[in-house]
């Protein structure tokens, strides 16, 4: 027994791997930022549901506090995952990338270490630091406690959720990194698969699955594979609750306890998942890339081997640079199934809302207050929903993408073999931003184009006097006819949406000159862009209600509150309703103004890091 603790110990707790990576990295500033980053996002969730709930305003009864604090939980435990969800791959980058820039995976072969100490080594050495950003938030929840109406089994369960979600997003990473398919992409497409996940699975379920079944207060079969499902069936059980006993009573017994504790399910799944990927990782970590079927494998599918060079010729444009960063970056069988299956899965979900609001299938939705939502309601909310996730998935990318344009090449070498060319400092970096936008083109237009297609529905549905060609609002008493959306919408939309991935890839850009790894440029970035859209966004939307023309302005100039004021004007927009016509001025004005206050701060931007390109360079590369 004796020995087995020791094993136990030497395998967890004593592994030289998770030693020496928790010792070194702990002492990072790095990580210190990344912790209060996410601490002070959680504390933001907190302050934004306090206020919105009244548990801030003056005379606030106990009752009143109480109901806040469930809302503010409910808030932060849904915001906790998503943050994990988002920053795991970020810690988890290291794990992918170390083995695959340093070879150090082959070195780890050589030494005494077992394979289920590899392993778990690289595992358990990353995981440290998101349970680290999980133990920061402790204090929160304590605190929402006081208010009542949290009880403390919904506190564990908010925790085991996210632990388990970030327990399985490690194992795929270290599954990554031992088959060695992780690279500086991958991270790329392991933040896309996740946020995608996300989306598109709650959107299944909450605008399909429930209708589908005829109760759309139950829980689905989908509800134990998504951990926002499984806190909604945790924490909301008045309004999203299991099926009852006598519905499940004919089903066998796996599937009475898989639809019946969607909690209990989740965990066993999590679990299990972790373990046969960590122990196939084990089995295969001294096999893997020795086997000539891999090479096979890889020629089969057309994705190439290592050393072999068979390439057409292609036309280069005048600025070499922006055309490798517009072509080579998506000329790979795994981006080119990425970014097609962003396009292809945003456009189907798109067309089959607008099928589902066509023939007025989408009833029996509530809102948050239990109250049943009209068709255009549900239609305006699943709508604006997909947009906004999808300008976080297309956000994300030009972040995490230029974020690596320039300190990947400075690691491996090209960035020195580039300056010696007749490149310019400018036509380097403009290079980059033209490249990097004409790249994301594509998923820029999904957004554009799903807005497009209700448009178009629109104008198709007024001329052929179709019931569903719009929707009734109540205004000073008085019923009001309005379309569906506004006809405009594409183009208020693009006008916005371009100069803003714009911006991200400049922002990205500035730090990856300034940083010498991918990770210390992706956080900065993301924590900008994430404060300047949430400020901009409080300002506009105060604003945009109540002032006339220039709430328009101020509200465009933020991502988020511009395409809930695109989709739905005549509940944001000031006086919408009874004068549109002033409406639509504030909005085509703000559109213009948004896009010419980022292309100036783009330009400003771009000549600022052409100003400091060579000495930053020398700084950073010790010259």
């Amino acid at each position: 027994m004796t020995l087995f603790y020791r094993w136990l110990w030497t395998l967890f707790f004593a592994n030289p791997m998770v030693v020496q990576v928790v010792q070194a990295a702990s002492r990072r500033s790095r990580h210190l930022w990344v912790r209060m980053g996410y601490l002070g996002g959680l504390i933001l969730l907190v302050l934004t549901g306090l206020f919105l709930g009244r548990g801030m305003a003056s005379n606030v009864s106990l009752t009143e506090l109480a109901k806040a604090g469930t809302q503010v939980f409910q808030w932060i435990s849904y915001g906790q995952v998503i943050f994990i969800c988002l920053l795991a791959p970020l810690f988890m980058a290291a794990a992918i990338q170390s083995q695959r820039s340093g070879e150090t995976m082959d070195i780890l072969l050589t030494t005494p270490l077992s394979n289920l100490q590899i392993v778990l080594g690289t595992l358990g050495s990353r995981l440290v630091f998101i349970l680290a950003l999980l133990v920061s938030g402790l204090p929160l929840f304590s605190v929402l406690m006081i208010f009542g109406g949290v009880p403390v089994s919904s506190v564990f369960v908010a925790f085991a959720v996210a632990g388990l979600t970030a327990l399985v997003v490690g194992s795929v990473a270290v599954t990554l990194s031992v088959t060695r398919t992780g690279g500086r992409k991958i991270i790329f497409v392991f933040v896309i698969s996740i946020a995608a996940y996300l989306l598109f699975t709650y959107l299944f379920d909450t605008l399909l699955l429930r209708n589908i079944s005829g109760n759309p207060n139950a829980t689905t079969w989908l509800t134990p594979l998504h951990p926002l499902l499984v806190l909604e069936a945790s924490q909301s059980t008045a309004t999203y609750q299991p099926p009852g006993a006598d519905v499940l009573a004919s089903y066998p017994a796996v599937l009475r306890w898989y639809l019946g504790e969607p909690f209990s399910a989740f965990c066993t799944i999590c679990l299990a998942t972790s373990v046969l990927l960590v122990g196939w990782c084990a089995w295969q970590v001294r096999k893997v890339g020795t086997d000539v079927k891999w090479r096979r494998l890889r020629r089969w599918l057309r994705l190439g081997v290592a050393g072999e060079r068979r390439r057409k010729p292609r036309t280069v444009w005048s600025n070499p640079v922006a055309w490798r960063e517009a072509s080579t970056r998506g000329s790979r069988f795994y981006a080119i199934i990425a970014r097609w299956g962003f396009v292809a899965i945003g456009l189907v979900v798109a067309l089959v809302l607008l099928g589902l609001y066509h023939f007025q299938a989408l009833s029996g939705v509530r809102s948050a207050t239990g109250l049943p939502m009209g068709q255009a309601d549900v239609f305006h909310s699943a709508l604006l929903v997909l947009l906004l996730l999808e300008l976080t998935v297309i956000v994300l990318v030009a972040l995490y993408m230029s974020a690596g344009a320039v300190s990947r090449e400075r690691e491996d070498g090209t960035l020195d073999l580039m300056l010696t060319t007749p490149i310019s400092q400018k036509m380097y970096l403009w290079g980059k931003l033209r490249g990097l936008v004409s790249f994301l083109s594509m998923l820029i237009a999904v957004p554009v184009g799903t807005l497009a297609v209700v448009s178009v529905y629109t104008m198709v549905a007024m001329v052929f006097n179709w019931p569903t060609a719009v929707w009734q609002k109540f205004e000073g008493g008085v019923t009001v006819d309005v379309p569906i959306l506004i006809f405009e919408a594409p183009v208020l939309l693009a006008l916005m949406l371009v100069p803003f991935v714009a911006l991200c890839v400049m922002v990205g850009m500035s730090w990856s000159l300034k940083s010498k790894g991918v990770l210390g440029a992706v956080v900065p970035s993301v924590a900008i862009i994430a404060t300047l859209a949430t400020i901009l966004g409080f300002c506009g939307m105060a604003m945009v209600e109540n002032i006339k023309l220039l709430g328009p302005v101020v509200n465009a100039l933020s991502p988020v509150t511009n395409i809930v004021m695109v989709v739905n004007p005549w509940d944001h927009v000031s006086d919408f309703v009874e004068d549109p016509l002033s409406g639509r001025v504030g909005m085509a004005m703000g559109a213009v103004v948004c896009a010419g206050s980022y292309s100036l701060i783009v330009y400003l931007m771009l000549l600022g890091m052409v100003k400091s390109f060579d000495h930053t360079v020398r700084r950073l590369s010790g010259g």
